[in-house]
């Protein structure tokens, strides 16, 4: 073979392998530019967040203790750990008390009941307890025919011995108050029997028994009540 021919096969390797070699260090050169850049970055991204992080002013955690505890569907809500005494009584403040009810006569609510109207009205409750007489007092004069009327009535429906107390204690309930008249309902218990009375009273130098209605009466969880 000619030598012209070999030195043109020769050179060509030559350039191609060297071309090769370029293309490689060209390569080589941008992968690790690219990754110096995402390394320069990352490490400012990485500064930037530890600066806020220490120009940041925390608070400190909120019940820390409470937030670690394992809750189960059997926590007990009075556990300290995690209902604290302050924080009952706080729900205890804000909530509105519930009062019990008895059918047909009206709520056990008496907390905004004028003080001197149920005073007045227990005083009237302690003696009746004990008799249907010497009840006068609590009657306003000109009423005092209400008073007979009353007792009568009382003694046709509740008869009991004389030596005998009427009742063994009672109940008063939420008050229909006005500026003319106040009306009281009361519930009177013997063992198992009651007696529902209305009050009337009128503030005249003071609350005085104007009217007693006679509602019914009837045994507890027993027969049917009955109407007067």
């Amino acid at each position: 073979m000619p030598k012209f021919v070999i030195m043109m096969v020769m050179s060509k390797k030559l350039w191609g392998l060297i071309l090769g070699l370029s293309v490689l260090f060209i390569l080589f050169s941008c992968s690790n530019s690219q990754a110096i850049i995402l390394n320069n970055q990352e490490a400012t991204l990485r500064n930037q967040v530890v600066d806020k992080e220490k120009s940041t002013v925390w608070t400190k955690e909120i019940e820390a203790d409470r937030l670690n505890v394992n809750i189960n569907s059997f926590v007990n809500i009075y556990d300290r750990s995690l209902i604290s005494p302050r924080m009952i009584q706080t729900l205890r403040n804000t909530s509105n008390p519930v009062y019990p009810q008895i059918s047909n006569l009206g709520s056990l609510d008496t907390s905004q009941m004028n003080k001197n109207l149920f005073s007045i009205v227990q005083d009237f409750c302690n003696q009746l307890k004990k008799t249907s007489e010497d009840l006068e007092a609590f009657f306003d004069p000109q009423y005092f025919f209400n008073y007979v009327f009353f007792k009568k009535d009382l003694k046709d429906i509740w008869p009991v011995k004389d030596e005998e107390e009427l009742f063994d204690h009672y109940i008063i309930c939420k008050a229909f108050e006005s500026e003319d008249l106040n009306q009281v309902p009361v519930r009177l218990y013997k063992n198992q029997e009651y007696i529902d009375l209305s009050l009337f009273l009128i503030y005249h130098n003071g609350y005085r028994v104007s009217q007693i209605e006679i509602i019914g009466w009837g045994k507890v969880n027993g027969e049917k009540d009955k109407e007067y």
